[in-house]
């Protein structure tokens, strides 16, 4: 019998929806009684470290859930899950992918479209998925979140799964495809060019045992006509994340944004360029040329989660944090996955 250490943070997978109004629940766990009533190979030790809707996260909350996690003595366990809510489920499982793939045990991060009770919902089915993943396994950050395909429950690699699209409901992956999918029996279909020993033996953060957010990121998505003097740069502002369009360029405009930092002494990163891209637009180059660093093969999450640790946990050297191997968090060539 498995011992899988539970943490609770709220979100859908941990709400109910009362009068057609849903909110969390308490410490309770919906979903686990429903797995336990037709289950009985797992013993879960439940922690409800959060209770919040996803949507209010931020992070003081990611402070006190990664060194909750630090803190525990997780010798007497084969795994772990966390349940989260989706909306900002992409954003929290590159942040604990970065943070926790030192641990010695899986962990699984896993959500829910809808409460637990409602018909519709697949929080049954990603928890088990979660569950049956761990069983097969030695360790590793993933992220499992069906999106009721034929092929089974998806399992993502937590720092390339991107924000569910708004009409469709649906998470996707930044190398075009999951890392795997597992059937209701647990049978786990990983995809061909990928060895997942490389996600159970990494541990590029190994020395972490807590984290403190004292600077933040301020990221920035490009729109047409957006007014860069509204952009505030206070004290805390330890970094500029610009996103750019698809073609990895910005409105000239971005310029005046540049100077500021420049000014202020904060760095501006852009994401993301692509290492195979070749010729590069004339305002991106001018934005490179005046001191804003390119991020590579890397999506807004991830280059979000990494630049918030880089400038608080780099000790001054953030370009060098940022071109490391955290957790894969660059996409490249898919036989390159580990690299």
């Amino acid at each position: 019998m498995k011992n899988i250490m539970l943490i609770l943070t709220g979100g859908t997978i941990g709400s109910t929806d009362r009068n057609g109004i849903i909110g969390t629940d308490g410490g309770r766990c919906r979903v686990l009684e429903l797995y336990e009533e037709n289950h009985n190979d797992c013993h879960f030790e439940v922690r409800s470290q959060l209770n919040i809707l996803s949507e209010d996260l931020d992070c003081e909350h990611w402070e006190m859930l990664i060194n909750f996690i630090l803190s525990l003595d997780l010798s007497c366990f084969d795994g772990m899950i966390i349940t989260h809510g989706s909306d900002t489920l992409s954003y929290s499982s590159a942040m604990l992918g970065m943070c926790l793939n030192h641990l010695d045990i899986p962990v699984v991060i896993t959500a829910a479209n809808f409460v637990p009770d409602n018909p519709k919902s697949n929080a049954l089915t990603n928890f088990n998925a979660a569950v049956r993943l761990i069983e097969n396994v030695k360790g590793g950050v993933y992220t499992v979140y069906g999106s009721g395909t034929h092929d089974g429950t998806e399992v993502y690699l937590p720092t390339r799964i991107n924000e569910a699209d708004r009409i469709s409901d649906q998470f996707s992956s930044s190398d075009g495809k999951p890392l795997a999918y597992i059937d209701m029996n647990g049978k786990i279909r990983v995809r061909p060019d990928f060895d997942i020993g490389l996600l159970e033996r990494h541990k590029s953060l190994k020395e972490v045992r807590s984290v403190d957010f004292k600077k933040s990121v301020c990221m920035i998505m490009p729109y047409p006509s957006l007014d860069y003097d509204k952009i505030i740069l206070d004290d805390n502002t330890g970094a500029v994340l610009h996103l750019t369009y698809h073609s990895a360029t910005v409105c000239r405009k971005a310029l005046t944004l540049l100077e500021r930092c420049t000014e202020k002494g904060i760095p501006l990163y852009m994401c993301s360029f692509r290492h195979c891209a070749g010729s590069m637009y004339e305002t991106s180059s001018l934005m490179l040329k005046n001191g804003a660093v390119p991020l590579y093969d890397m999506n807004k999450e991830s280059a979000y989660a990494k630049l918030l640790l880089a400038i608080n946990m780099s000790g001054g050297d953030t370009d060098k944090f940022m071109i490391k191997n955290i957790y894969y968090e660059g996409v490249g060539n898919l036989n390159e996955i580990g690299n």
